[in-house]
């Protein structure tokens, strides 16, 4: 409450105030006046329900045993989500194991959360991750004994015998074609027309000779097979033997690095994953490194209608290859390299998740192709070559369908096809697309439209012209591959694993600790509801201890921290004293755009089993102006404190909780409505975030 008191005293009051101006501990508790309290929130919340607890978080503890597969463990973690290119993971407590130990471990959840990560992590910083729900009561990460030796031996059966692939007559690739095409006339025609003028689209792009010499290969077909291996359609598989692997956790760590919807129901714009780029984007453009045993590779996913028009091509090349060329260069020399077919796509089945099938692609040597070559007999690609990835979407055999094309992991590969209307260019930024001149045909007379906008390539924050359309990421001791073949920035058309073959390259994992945030009215039978008048922020740094910080004071009233047992520093002296500020002379970090105060800080231990949420409701607030202890409300009683996860902003001074969180209303009213309420905050009304870097 932000009101000064005028109030009349007599010498008993005036010496009982004087006493509480003091920072010692001769306060004295007035009581709320329960029946102000609920007629001043009744006015703000209508009926708030009987049953609500004010609580946004789901406790739950877990036994994790630290059996994952890595050479050492050095600790285990709870986290909101997966750790893998992906900010919005946070950890929710952790503890120092040694490998094989089970450590309980307690956690509080958001309450939009039921399904967790657990995490074992070595030395050297590796994760290997596994989900579990809030329901269960323990995690591992490894299979039965049984079952993994098992598999072991099926996976060690062996390969074809690389005399058995026979690389048949290559075929042109759909570059190619449109390069030859448009040699005669100097572009090629399309049959999609402008939406704007009705006629047709012409390209020049493909007016030179760098894709005249674009050839794909692929084995031709053995009908016993080879040593348990199909060779079949270009493609040489078997029944993967690892099929028994945790699907629920690789389809999990693929959701969080690439959703499918928005929050809104729509497509998912997943570019800014991609153009922010891995390590294989930023130190080999978008390739793997061999790592010289055989490269296989597992289809998990094929999210597309279309995928039935998919092929899948690798081609590799040697590293010194990549040094000193300009991505220009590079894309001249890689047109040139033979493409070997890895895998046909197929229609996708709603998204399921499938890895039953395992696809080898062999090394065909670096001389000259022909057909009737034979896979080099080691089959593997020499360890540090590099390796790129294509995909050939073909509808039919025509050239002139914007949708069939060819696109690349290297981005200035795909160039040409990104500029074709109707498919690939609608994936293209705005701020791209419309700053292009587009050129259409009518009885071979070239036209230049008077429209400077088009209907298509409206995508925001899309790609540019050369933009990579495979990304490429790691976890838990594998890499994945994920293709856009189309027209948005979705990014999971196909999902593939390369399971060998390839050396793994790990981002950086350093995930924040969540945040909890503990907000408190200090005059609770006046209360204004802007929920900022002590703000604390409590953040658990393992299993034994938690850092609690105040962060913001919005009230006149003088005010103390209590409850914080053995306090060194929170529960010593009057809150705005810790900012050097006069109680009612100015806020503290509650007003856009005035000084800003540099947070107080305190690391108190915590017992094991207590859960962060337990632990905040014991502090309290004690207004010394008042006489009163404000604490944690009971059920049914009105929020003049409540603690809220993921770091949560609070409202700018004098706007209410309900004006900066519409949804708050609606949740105090059921408290099964609108549980996600602190999700959806009204940016101009709240306090800006002053932990960035962590949220």
């Amino acid at each position: 409450m932000k009101k000064l008191h005028l109030v009349l005293m007599t010498a008993a009051s005036l010496l009982f105030v004087n006493c509480m101006n003091h920072d010692d501990d001769m306060n004295v508790n007035i009581p709320l006046d329960k029946n102000a309290v609920s007629e001043n929130a009744k006015e703000l919340f209508g009926e708030i329900d009987p049953s609500q607890d004010w609580s946004s978080i789901t406790q739950g503890s877990i036994i994790v045993t630290a059996d994952a597969d890595l050479k050492d463990i050095e600790k285990v973690q709870i986290l909101t989500e997966s750790p893998f290119s992906n900010s919005n993971a946070f950890v929710l407590n952790e503890a120092n194991v040694s490998k094989g130990q089970k450590v309980k471990l307690v956690y509080d959840a958001p309450n939009v959360y039921d399904t967790l990560f657990a995490a074992c992590i070595s030395k050297d910083k590796t994760y290997y991750v596994k989900v579990f729900s809030v329901n269960d009561s323990e995690v591992s990460f490894t299979e039965p004994a049984n079952a993994r030796m098992n598999r072991a031996s099926e996976a060690t059966n062996g390969f074809p015998a690389a005399s058995a692939i026979i690389l048949g007559q290559p075929k042109k690739s759909v570059n190619a074609l449109r390069a030859e095409a448009s040699k005669e006339k100097g572009y090629f025609a399309a049959n999609e027309k402008d939406n704007g003028t009705g006629n047709y689209w012409k390209y020049t792009e493909w007016n030179n000779d760098s894709w005249l010499n674009d050839y794909l290969w692929a084995p031709v077909d053995v009908a016993a097979g080879s040593n348990g291996w199909t060779i079949k359609d270009g493609n040489i598989y078997r029944t993967n033997p690892n099929q028994k692997e945790d699907l629920t956790t690789i389809q999990w760590l693929v959701r969080y690095y690439l959703p499918k919807k928005d929050d809104n129901g729509g497509k998912n714009n997943n570019w800014k994953s991609i153009v922010e780029g891995t390590n294989y984007f930023k130190e080999y453009k978008n390739h793997f490194v061999s790592d010289g045993n055989p490269l296989t590779i597992v289809p998990l996913q094929m999210n597309t209608t279309e995928g039935n028009y998919n092929a899948i091509y690798y081609y590799y090349f040697k590293p010194e290859e990549l040094v000193g060329k300009t991505d220009e260069q590079l894309a001249e020399f890689i047109k040139a390299l033979p493409k070997f077919k890895a895998i046909n796509g197929y229609k996708g089945d709603n998204g399921a998740y499938h890895n039953d099938k395992e696809y080898l692609l062999p090394y065909y040597g670096d001389n000259a192709i022909a057909s009737g070559n034979t896979a080099i007999a080691s089959l593997s690609i020499p360890k540090g070559y590099l390796i790129g990835f294509m995909n050939q979407k073909t509808k039919d055999e025509t050239i002139k369908l914007a949708i069939n094309g060819c696109t690349y992991g290297f981005g200035p590969l795909n160039k040409e096809s990104n500029h074709l209307v109707g498919h690939y260019f609608s994936a293209l930024s705005k701020e791209v697309s419309q700053q292009s001149i587009k050129v259409w045909y009518e009885n071979d007379e070239e036209k230049i439209s008077s429209k400077t906008t088009t209907n298509y390539g409206l995508t925001t924050d899309g790609m540019t012209w050369d933009s990579p359309r495979i990304g490429i990421f790691s976890a838990n001791k594998k890499t994945f591959l994920c293709f856009e073949d189309g027209s948005d920035c979705n990014f999971s058309d196909m999902i593939l694993e390369i399971n060998s073959g390839v050396e793994l390259n790990y981002d950086p994992i350093e995930p924040q600790a969540a945040s909890y945030v503990m907000c408190f009215e200090d005059e609770p039978e006046t209360a204004d509801y802007d929920m900022n008048d002590v703000v604390l922020r409590g953040i658990r740094l393992n299993d034994e201890q938690i850092e609690i910080t105040l962060i913001a004071c919005g009230a006149n009233d003088e005010l103390e921290i209590k409850g914080l047992q053995n306090t060194q520093r929170l529960g010593k002296k009057e809150v705005h004293k810790f900012f050097g500020v006069t109680p009612g002379e100015g806020f503290i970090n509650t007003v856009k755009g005035e000084k800003y105060f540099t947070p107080v800080s305190e690391v108190f231990n915590i017992d094991k089993n207590i859960s962060v949420e337990d632990f905040l409701k014991t502090v309290s607030v004690y207004n010394r102006t008042t006489g009163k202890t404000i604490t944690m409300p009971k059920e049914s009683e009105p929020p003049y404190a409540i603690i809220v996860p993921l770091n949560f902003r609070y409202p700018i001074e004098r706007c209410s909780i309900i004006s900066a969180y519409p949804d708050f209303v609606k949740w105090a009213q059921n408290r099964n409505e609108a549980t996600d309420w602190y999700l959806n905050g009204v940016e101009n009304r709240l306090y800006p975030d002053m932990f960035s870097t962590a949220e």
